[in-house]
């Protein structure tokens, strides 16, 4: 497999692994909702929590054994404000993906952990579902309004009409 296809599988497999995790965090998280869609609580909504979080974390940390780290965080060849911006969200979500999976199986293990630290892991767990959520907003945006200036300049350096003539 190609080493330029290594940074977009990356993306491609942690877009589907946090999709997955989102929205059966959001019908953990809001029982309203959960009762609207299946009809009450749901062992396999949990399951499918859990192992989205195993998923979440180990296909990506698989495709970056196997392509290696420089596959993966390439340098950009020049810095700007967007590069300096994804540089910060990947550094984010680096952080935010490895809380994510020890408060995760933190909770998953309760059994065996003092509750005073499944107790916190939780409230981070959650708190941190309501960051993350703000964040792919911040980053869809940033996405719409990268490609809405690339569309402007380009549309820009077009010659005229006119200037043909």
């Amino acid at each position: 497999m190609s080493a330029a296809l290594a940074r977009p599988l990356v993306h491609t497999v942690h877009v589907l692994t946090f999709t997955v995790l989102l929205a059966t965090a959001l019908l953990l998280l809001l029982p309203t909702l959960r009762a609207t869609l299946t009809g009450g609580y749901s062992l396999l909504i949990r399951d499918a929590h859990r192992w989205g979080g195993v998923a979440f974390a180990a296909l990506p940390a698989a495709l970056l054994l196997y392509f290696g780290g420089r596959a993966v965080f390439v340098a950009p060849a020049h810095r700007t404000w967007r590069t300096v911006w994804q540089g910060a969200h990947v550094g984010v979500t680096l952080l935010l993906g490895a809380v994510f999976t020890l408060t995760g199986f933190i909770i998953w293990w309760k059994r065996w952990l003092p509750d005073g630290l499944v107790d916190t892991s939780r409230s981070v767990h959650d708190g941190l579902t309501y960051v993350a959520i703000v964040l792919v907003g911040a980053h869809l945006v940033e996405v719409a309004l990268a490609a809405l200036i690339a569309r402007v300049q380009t549309v820009a350096a077009w010659p005229s009409s006119k200037s043909e003539s």
